[in-house]
């Protein structure tokens, strides 16, 4: 560990630049996670979450089919502390079913900030229950699904949290869809629901190459 200024000043850099090109090494180094036993802990990232990890950061449009207790909910949080504490302006809005699922995602997103060292943390000027500002004007928003949800907002990241299961989602992504289309990215992720409902009939195009999703499958197994 340097223990000049200058030399520490310059590793704080070197280091904050690795974090910003890598979000795997920022989740890994320094983001802790709740534990339902063991309070916190070092969010060790599997290597499934690694590679969805990095379709999440290559690909704008991710829909992902998955079992439950696989940290993915936890993992789409990181990813969206890593977008929120590196880049400026950035606006992403969380729907669910009901506002206290998307509330669960931006609470895992507070404590992972609350963890970070001072020279990672960005300041934040806004902080309640569903919403999480920072300075540098990125921010992190949890709504309930109704049919306004998404409208008239400029979004970089919507995330659909158990997707198959959001009511009226078809009026939802309609409206949302076109505040995406200036260079935002959808994360929608689902446990299975049956057939016929907007997440699976984006999935069944996805597969036939009729629409610009990235199609990701977890199974309990991984």
């Amino acid at each position: 560990m340097p223990t000049d200024k200058k030399q520490l000043k310059e590793a704080i850099r070197q280091e904050f630049k690795k974090c910003a090109e890598d979000p795997a090494h920022f989740l890994r180094a320094y983001c802790y996670i709740q534990h339902p036993q063991k309070d916190k802990i070092k969010f060790d990232l599997y290597d499934y979450q690694e590679k969805t990890l990095r379709e999440f950061v290559n690909k704008d449009y991710n829909v992902l089919l998955k079992a439950r207790q696989l940290g993915i909910s936890t993992l789409t949080a990181g990813y969206a502390l890593w977008m929120m504490t590196f880049f400026d302006d950035k606006n992403i809005l969380v729907i669910a079913t009901k506002q206290d699922v998307a509330k669960n995602l931006v609470t895992k997103v507070r404590v992972m900030h609350a963890s970070l060292p001072t020279w990672l943390k960005q300041k934040c000027v806004e902080d309640n229950k569903l919403s999480l500002r920072y300075k540098n004007g990125s921010q992190i928003k949890a709504v309930a699904s109704s049919e306004e949800a998404g409208r008239s907002e400029a979004l970089s990241l919507l995330i659909l949290d158990e997707a198959a299961f959001i009511p009226r989602i078809d009026t939802i992504w309609t409206a949302a869809s076109q505040t995406l289309a200036l260079g935002g990215r959808c994360i929608a992720l689902s446990t299975p629901n049956g057939v016929g409902n907007w997440f699976h009939r984006t999935w069944m195009d996805a597969e036939d190459g009729l629409n610009e999703w990235n199609i990701l499958r977890l199974h309990w197994s991984v």
